[in-house]
C-alpha cells in the first residue's frame, strides 16, 4: 500500500520512538517486573452478527458489553480488525479485505466517537472520547464492512472462514456468540476455540441463520467460525490481491537530510549493539540478586528454625546435604520432583500414580502386548482407600478424578488424546501446592513464563522490524554513510536481547529458605537410595520399604538401581529359606527387577499418553481434518484504551 512521505516519516519516527522506550534503562524500582492488579478489563458479553453479501463482502456488527477496570482511567474500547494478510505461499502479493462503513454507538450512553488508524495489516477502531473517562460496564455497537472475504473453495462451495476473536487477543471474553446469514442457507458449520492451532470444538449449527457460541476465553486464545454455502449463491469471489512494491512501497527520495540520516543511523547502530549488552548485564544482576536459592545459615542443611527462633537467610554458596534415611516428612514423591528441579514434569505425575497405588487408592496391572505390532499396556483399577488413609491433596484428587472420569478399570491407552487437560490441571495444582507450603514465593512455571514472554516479545518486535521495517528504513535512511542498513542492526540487537532474556529468565525461579531445607532433605534421601546396600535392609521389611520408596526412586531416575538392591535382598533371603513377597498393588511382574523395568516402560508410555492431543491441519475449514482456532482468514480483537 503506497503512503505519502509525511505519513511514512511519521510511521518511521513512531517505530523509532517505540524501540527507544523498549531500550530505556530501567531504574532499580523497575528491575523487578510487576504487573498492575485490576478488578476487571474484559468483555462481559460479545455478540456478533455477520451478513454475507452476494459480492463476497460481509457486514459485521459487534455488540459488546465491556467491563472497565476500577481505579484506572479508561476512555472506551478499541477493535483491531485484520485487513491485509499473506496469500497462500506467494511472496509477491498479499490479500486485502478493504474495510468501509465504520460506525459505532453506545446503548448505555458512553461516548461513541470513532477514531480509525491504519497500521497496514490491521485497522484500529477506537470508540470513545479521549477527554472523557468511563467506568463500570458499558455497551457498544460497532459496525463495519469487509470486502472480498468469502472464499471460493473450488468444489462447488463457498466458505466464510473467520476469526471471531483473533488469537492475538489480550483480554478475557465472556458470553461469546455469533450469527451468520447469507444469500442462501449455510449447509455446514464448524467452530473452534483456544490457543492458535487448538481443535477444541464450540457449539455451532447451520441453516438460514448459522449460529455459533463459545466458552469463555482468556488472553492468547481465540475463536474461529466456519460456514459453508453453495457457490452459486454468490457472484464474483476473486480475492483482491495487492502486489508488493519491489522497493517496499517507498519509491521517492528520502525527505531527511544527509546529516539527519547519519545521526539516526548512528543512533540505531549504537542502540542495536547496546541492547544485547544491556540485556545480559541487567539479567545477570537480577539472576545474582533474585534468582539464587535462599538457605538458612548456621543450621544443618535440611533443618529449619524452631518455633520462635531466628536464623540468618543467605543466597551465596550452596550447603552440602546430609544423608537422610527417609524422605522429607509429609512430602509426596511428586512434590519432591517439583522441589528438585523446579518443574512439575510428567514423570512427577506418573510417580504420583504409583504412589497412590502403593497407598491403596488404585491397582496397576500390566497387560502384555498382543500381536507383532502390539505394545504393552497397563490397566488401572480404582480401589476403596484403606480406613487409615491420609486425605488426598488437591492435585492428587484431580489426578484420580481425571484417571477414572470414564469409569474403572481404565487402560492407559484409553487416556490418549483425552488426558492433557487433566495433566495441565494437576501440574498447576502441584505448583500451587509448593507455593502454599512456602517453598517458592511464586510458581516457578509462572516466573519462567513471565520472562519467556518478555524475551519473546523482544524477539517478535525484532523479527517484525526486519520484515516490515526494512522498506521504510531503506527509504528514509538511504544515505547514512554506512556499508549496511543500521535498521537491521537494531532489529538484530533486539532479537539477541530477547534470546538472552529467555535463557537467563529460566534461572529467575528460586526456592525460599524453607524450600532449600526440603531440597536438602530430598537430596540427602537420594544419596541413601543410591548407596543403600542389601545387607542393611531387613527381610521382613523389604516389600514395604521397596514399595514406599519406589515412587521417589522414579522421581530421582534411579528405579533400576533401587530394584537391583532388592533383588540382592530377595536372593539373600531365599538362600536363608525366607521369601520376600512381591507388592500386591502391582500385578504382572515376577521379580523386583522385572517390576522396575515394567515401571520404567509405564512412565515412558504414560509421558507420551498424558501429553498427547489431537492433530490439526490447515486449508479449508472442513478439509483434511478440519479447521482450528486462529485459522480463519481475518478477524478482530481488542480491549479498552
Amino acid at each position: 500500500m503506497l503512503l505519502r512521505p509525511a505519513r511514512r516519516l511519521g510511521s518511521l519516527l513512531g517505530l523509532i520512538l517505540g524501540f527507544a522506550v523498549l531500550v530505556a534503562v530501567p531504574t532499580a524500582a523497575q528491575a523487578e517486573v510487576t504487573f498492575p492488579v485490576v478488578t476487571a478489563d474484559q468483555a462481559r458479553s460479545f455478540n456478533v452478527t455477520f451478513e454475507l453479501q452476494e459480492d463476497g463482502s460481509v457486514i459485521v456488527t459487534e455488540r459488546i458489553a465491556w467491563e472497565f477496570p476500577s481505579g484506572e482511567q479508561r476512555r472506551g474500547i478499541e477493535r483491531l480488525v485484520t485487513t491485509n494478510v499473506g496469500y497462500q505461499d506467494r511472496d509477491d502479493v498479499y490479500r486485502r479485505y478493504a474495510i468501509s462503513d465504520i460506525s459505532a454507538s453506545s446503548p448505555t450512553g458512553a461516548p461513541s466517537d470513532v477514531n480509525v488508524s491504519d497500521f497496514g495489516s490491521t485497522v484500529r477502531i477506537r470508540v470513545g472520547d479521549p477527554n472523557v473517562f468511563v467506568s463500570g460496564v458499558q455497551e457498544y455497537i460497532v459496525s463495519y464492512r469487509l470486502a472480498k472475504i468469502v472464499n471460493d473453495i473450488g468444489d462447488g462451495t463457498a466458505e466464510f472462514y473467520f476469526n471471531l476473536i483473533a488469537p492475538s487477543n489480550n483480554n478475557i471474553y465472556q458470553g461469546i456468540s455469533a450469527t451468520v446469514t447469507g444469500p442462501a442457507a449455510a449447509t455446514r458449520t464448524a467452530c473452534y476455540y483456544g490457543e492458535l492451532g487448538a481443535t477444541n470444538e464450540c457449539t455451532h449449527s447451520p441453516g438460514e441463520t448459522a449460529t455459533f457460541s463459545s466458552p469463555d476465553i482468556g488472553p492468547g486464545q481465540g475463536v474461529t467460525i466456519i460456514a459453508s454455502y453453495p457457490r452459486s449463491a454468490f457472484g464474483d469471489l476473486t480475492p483482491e490481491l495487492v502486489e508488493y512494491d519491489s522497493s517496499g512501497g517507498f519509491g521517492e527520495s528520502s525527505p531527511l537530510s544527509e546529516t539527519s540520516q547519519k545521526a539516526i543511523g548512528g543512533l540505531l547502530v549504537g542502540t542495536g549493539l547496546l541492547l544485547p549488552i544491556g540485556a545480559a548485564a541487567l539479567m545477570g544482576v537480577l539472576v545474582h540478586k533474585r534468582g539464587r536459592d535462599e538457605w538458612y545459615a548456621g543450621l544443618t542443611p535440611g533443618l529449619t528454625p524452631g518455633h520462635g527462633e531466628q536464623a540468618e537467610v543467605r543466597r551465596a554458596g550452596t550447603p552440602t546435604p546430609v544423608v537422610q534415611f527417609h524422605p522429607p516428612e509429609g512430602v509426596q514423591p511428586g512434590l519432591v520432583g517439583v522441589i528438585q528441579d523446579e518443574s512439575a514434569d510428567v514423570v512427577d505425575v506418573s510417580a504420583t500414580i504409583v504412589d497412590l497405588a502403593v497407598r491403596g487408592f488404585l491397582r496397576i496391572e500390566e497387560k502384555k502386548k498382543s500381536g507383532f505390532f502390539g505394545r504393552d499396556d497397563w490397566e488401572l483399577t480404582w480401589l476403596t482407600p484403606p480406613a487409615n488413609a491420609k486425605p488426598l491433596l488437591p492435585y492428587e484428587n484431580s489426578l484420580l478424578d481425571g484417571l477414572f472420569r470414564r469409569g474403572s478399570p481404565i487402560r492407559l491407552s484409553q487416556l490418549k488424546n483425552h488426558f492433557k487437560p487433566t495433566l495441565d490441571l494437576v501440574q498447576r495444582r502441584m505448583y500451587s501446592e509448593v507455593v502454599d507450603r512456602g517453598w517458592f514465593r511464586r510458581s516457578p512455571e509462572s516466573v519462567r513464563q513471565m520472562w519467556q514472554g518478555l524475551g519473546m516479545t523482544l524477539v517478535v518486535f525484532g523479527v517484525l522490524g526486519l520484515f516490515f521495517g526494512g522498506g521504510p528504513a531503506s527509504y528514509f535512511l538511504n544515505n547514512t554513510g554506512l556499508p549496511f542498513q543500521p535498521w537491521f542492526i537494531l532489529c538484530g540487537g533486539l532479537i539477541i536481547a530477547g534470546i538472552i532474556t529467555v535463557i537467563l529468565g529460566r534461572r529467575m525461579a528460586h526456592r525460599t529458605a524453607d524450600g532449600s531445607a526440603v531440597l536438602a532433605q530430598a537430596l540427602g534421601f537420594r544419596q541413601y537410595m543410591e548407596t543403600a546396600e542389601a545387607n542393611q535392609i531387613k527381610w521382613e521389611e523389604a516389600e514395604q520399604i521397596f514399595s514406599r520408596f519406589l515412587p521417589y526412586a522414579i522421581v530421582f531416575g534411579i528405579a533400576d538401581k533401587w530394584a537391583e538392591t532388592f533383588e540382592e535382598v530377595a536372593r539373600a533371603a531365599a538362600a536363608a529359606g525366607h521369601t520376600v513377597t512381591m507388592p500386591t498393588w502391582y500385578v504382572g511382574s515376577g521379580s523386583f527387577g522385572q517390576m522396575a523395568s515394567s515401571m520404567d516402560s509405564f512412565n515412558t508410555v504414560a509421558a507420551g499418553t498424558f501429553a498427547s492431543t489431537p492433530g490439526s491441519s490447515g486449508g479449508s475449514g472442513f478439509s483434511s481434518g478440519g479447521g482450528f482456532s486462529g485459522g480463519g482468514g481475518g478477524g478482530s480483537s481488542g480491549g479498552s484504551w
